[in-house]
Formats: C-alpha cells, sequence, structure tokens
C-alpha cells in the first residue's frame, strides 16, 4: 500500500463556491438529505473535479443506483457532462 501510495502520492482538492452549490442542489432536489451534507459535498468535489469514479461503502446516498440516476441528472442540468460512477470498494478490487 505505501509503494502505491507513493507512486500515485494523493493529491489534496479545494472545496470552491461552485461545488458548494452543487452540494446544495443536490440536497434541495432530495437526493441526498439536509442532514447528510458531507454526502453530498463528496459527490459535488468529484463531479467539480471531473473524477471517474466516487468509491465508497455508502449504499445509502453514495453506492447507490437511484441515487446515481438523480445525481447524474442533477449533474447534467447544471453543466456537467461527465458522468461519474459511484461504486463500492469491491467493484475495483482487482482493477489496474
Amino acid at each position: 500500500m505505501i509503494a502505491l501510495i507513493k507512486e500515485h502520492p494523493p493529491i489534496m482538492l479545494e472545496v470552491s463556491s461552485e461545488i458548494d452549490e452543487l452540494a446544495d442542489i443536490y440536497i434541495a432536489e432530495g437526493v441526498i438529505p439536509k442532514k447528510k451534507r458531507d454526502d453530498a459535498m463528496h459527490i459535488a468535489v468529484a463531479t467539480v473535479n471531473e473524477m471517474d469514479a466516487l468509491v465508497s461503502w455508502n449504499y445509502k446516498h453514495l453506492a447507490n443506483l437511484a441515487k446515481k440516476e438523480k445525481v447524474r441528472a442533477i449533474s447534467l442540468l447544471q453543466g456537467y457532462l461527465k458522468e461519474l460512477e459511484m461504486i463500492t470498494p469491491m467493484e475495483v478490487i482487482g482493477d489496474e
């Protein structure tokens, strides 16, 4: 694991007003409950930064097909064209 981290060092992503606004929209549209704003922020950070995937064990709000479809619709309406995969770690184990 340490070798992988050295080879692919983590990058700290900044939270911008654009990310805050997108998280607020996910909440306002009922995709993520207001009390779970951190989950909305995770999605917004990944969407704005055009990540390929958000990997999580959170089946209720993140790694959930119904939520993924709603997030995708809202993201498209807000002008974010890259589709974000919201998946569990089991779905990426073994991938290179």
